[in-house]
């Protein structure tokens, strides 16, 4: 009887001692944590990787506006360069895009052009694409094909810088484009936005628009 009794009173121990073990919560809230932690802040990391692609799309299309407006009013065809230019060139309206630039109008008068490429892109990633259309169409504003080596280098952009035709620049069609190469990797989740070796996602902003009446500079016989 005396084991017996030991044995009650030994169950009743465990039991006093069970029942405020069921009952503490206090680590509920890490263990839900641990569970729907991860998975929350994976979609918060996917959503960041998304916006930061969708922000440089929309910092490049409004740099290839403004960039636009240099070859609408015929700035970037006429302007006197430092370097002697008449016009600028293909590394020089690039220049003007990433850096700004300084030139001299017919008149003689200084303009400034403001940098026009935000700091969160850089100007080395950067390809510039300029050509004239018969008409609008969506095949003149398809993006460039980029050529690489086997080794993932850039080999071929499929770009060019050609404004002009004899004459004034007057309704004349503009296709520009500016394709910049966005360095990314694959996102949380499996997200994978990558088209173009080395990580990289290809943005590509157009600005098609028709010429307003300018004149050509004095040394020109087209513009």
């Amino acid at each position: 009887m005396a084991i017996l009794r030991n044995i009650i009173r030994a169950l009743r121990a465990v039991r006093r001692f069970g029942t405020p073990l069921r009952k503490d919560c206090r680590g509920a809230t890490i263990i839900e944590f641990a569970i729907v932690g991860p998975a929350f802040i994976a979609l918060l990391l996917a959503i960041l990787y998304t916006m930061l692609i969708y922000l440089a799309q929309q910092m490049l299309e409004t740099a290839a506006q403004n960039a636009g407006r240099l070859l609408l009013i015929g700035t970037a065809q006429t302007a006197q360069m430092a370097s002697g230019n008449t016009g600028m060139s293909e590394s020089e309206f690039k220049n003007a895009i990433c850096n700004g630039t300084t030139a001299t109008d017919s008149d003689g008068n200084t303009i400034t052009i403001p940098k026009l490429l935000p700091p969160m892109l850089s100007c080395s990633r950067l390809t510039v694409n300029v050509t004239t259309a018969s008409s609008y169409n969506v095949a003149s504003t398809a993006a460039p094909t980029f050529t690489y080596d086997s080794n993932g280098v850039l080999t071929s952009t499929g770009t060019g810088y050609s404004y002009q035709s004899s004459g004034s620049g007057q309704n004349r069609i503009v296709v520009l484009q500016l394709i910049y190469l966005w360095p990314t990797g694959t996102g949380p989740l499996g997200l994978n936005l990558i088209d173009q070796p080395n990580g990289n996602h290809m943005l590509v902003a157009t600005s098609v628009f028709t010429t307003e009446d300018y004149s050509c500079s004095a040394s020109q016989t087209s513009c």
